[in-house]
């Protein structure tokens, strides 16, 4: 899965509406689905506000970082086994800010991803964040009778 958002507040929406059909398609069960669909969303928004400084209202946007796009990359990984999974790769090529600075309520993100994924990983460098969420494994799916 492929796609390429721009950073704003429709962003999280329309990754999770790909993300939930990709899934579908690829019949990942339904808990396990939402969780990963949960988890890219709150990704996503993270990119959107603390990787280009957009707030929820849209309305302040920190000088230094301007607008710019968020890379979703998807890919399911089926070992010898039949076990599988999915990992996802969320990039952004903006500044990170961080949440003290954004003021609110802030910092359940991390938590949420973790909770929703088996692995999430983050890298931020000076040209962007890269955020990687591993699934939990999952069999293979069953057999369809035709």
């Amino acid at each position: 899965m492929e796609a390429v958002l721009a950073a704003e507040w429709v962003a999280p929406s329309i990754a999770r509406d790909r993300v939930r059909r990709w899934l579908t398609a690829h019949r990942w069960s339904r808990a396990h689905r939402e969780d990963l669909v949960l988890a890219i969303s709150e990704a996503v928004s993270n990119s959107v506000e603390h990787g280009y400084g957009i707030s929820a209202d849209d309305t302040t946007r920190f000088p230094l970082t301007p607008p710019g796009t968020i890379e979703l990359h998807g890919q399911v990984i089926t070992h010898a086994d039949g076990v599988r999974h999915v990992e996802f790769t969320i990039r952004d090529h903006g500044r990170w800010i961080p949440p003290a600075m954004l003021g609110g309520n802030r910092g359940h993100g991390m938590a949420i991803m973790s909770a929703c994924a088996d692995k999430v990983t983050i890298d931020h460098t000076p040209v962007g964040t890269t955020v990687v969420v591993r699934s939990r494994p999952l069999p293979r799916p069953p057999l369809r009778l035709a």
